[in-house]
């Protein structure tokens, strides 16, 4: 197992190398489809370059179950999005912290539980049988 520490860089790393690359991608697509049209056309290569950038780098997996993994992935994205929306959605409601400040610890929670379910589930170094 790789020490903890060095694959929490490499993660935050790709997450902003990951937002570097979508938000340039709807820049490039605004100009041409406007901004709700790119905003759905930059995501899937930004969620796909998140998938292979954590596989290969951040938790150097190996493994040859990438359509299983990759709909895993699919599925955790969907989870974490969803637990994002209700830690906003509970700290706008019954706190009085700013917008701003209640989205960037949505954001801290998501990726928490992102990082876990890859390092636990999507890609541990030992495949179920």
């Amino acid at each position: 197992m790789q020490p903890l520490i060095p694959k929490l860089i490499r993660y935050s790393v790709v997450g902003g190398v990951v937002m570097g690359v979508f938000t340039a991608l709807n820049w490039l697509l605004g100009h041409r489809f406007g901004k709700d049209v790119s905003f759905l056309l930059a995501y899937p290569p930004a969620v796909t370059l998140h998938f292979w950038l954590n596989k290969r780098w951040t938790f150097g997996c190996e493994r040859t179950d990438a359509v299983r993994q990759f709909s895993e992935y699919v599925v955790m994205v969907l989870v974490t999005f969803a637990i994002q929306a209700a830690v906003f959605k509970l700290l706008t409601t019954f706190t009085g912290i700013p917008g701003w400040a209640a989205a960037a610890a949505a954001n801290a929670a998501q990726m928490a539980v992102t990082f876990l379910a890859m390092q636990f589930r999507i890609f541990r170094n030992a495949p179920e049988l």
